[in-house]
């Protein structure tokens, strides 16, 4: 995902790429477990990648002065920040070590996690975006995705004892067997709830792009 003028593109995007996962998840209804695990696993981990670009996405275009989904013009200070200079602020204000190259350009790495909405909130704030109080209403919806995902995309990415102990605890808190693989516990849905838990989470992201995009 790109910086956009228009806020209702960058979501619609976003929205678009959910909904291709979500697609993607639909037909472990029909396999056995152990064909169930690899699409699991490839859902989780690019659900929370497309998360961390949204949120990139969004902070660059903020600092282009970007419409809402309502058109109001989004401000931020100072103005005219060149993505680069956007880029320098959001490093340098977590990692103030970072350096750029020898042509004054920033390495990915050195970019603060983007998952993480402390980070976008944080970014906003330094940068007097006029679109941060709505950013701190869509974050105060309770919404445990930005907790427990990242928890289960970690477990994927390395998949040792510690990283399955944590997916298990997260599952226990949504009340589900700890003797289900890591997998299917995000295939279930918690006591009383319409989805599973991994849809559950995509559909608190939809949710949080529209409010912070309104």
């Amino acid at each position: 995902m790109n910086r956009c003028k228009n806020l209702l593109k960058l979501r619609s995007t976003f929205v678009a790429r959910l909904e291709r996962l979500e697609r993607r998840l639909s037909v472990t209804q029909v396999l056995p477990p152990h064909e169930r695990d690899p699409i699991v696993a490839f859902v989780t981990i690019e659900t929370l990648n497309a998360w961390a670009q949204f949120s990139k996405a969004f902070y660059l275009s903020c600092v282009i002065n970007a419409k809402t989904e309502s058109r109001i013009t989004i401000s931020v200070a100072p103005s005219g920040m060149s993505t680069n200079d956007a880029i320098r602020k959001a490093i340098v204000r977590f990692n103030r070590y970072a350096t750029p190259n020898s042509a004054g350009e920033w390495s990915r790495r050195d970019e603060p996690p983007w998952h993480d909405p402390n980070v976008l909130l944080e970014v906003c704030r330094i940068t007097n975006c006029s679109q941060y109080g709505q950013m701190q209403a869509a974050f105060s919806m309770g919404q445990r995705v930005f907790v427990d995902l990242p928890v289960f995309r970690n477990f994927y990415g390395h998949r040792n004892r510690l990283s399955a102990e944590a997916a298990q605890r997260i599952g226990s808190l949504y009340l589900l067997s700890t003797a289900l693989r890591t997998s299917e516990m995000l295939l279930k849905s918690k006591p009383a709830a319409s989805v599973s838990v991994l849809l559950e989470w995509i559909a608190e992201l939809k949710v949080t792009s529209e409010f912070i995009c309104g």
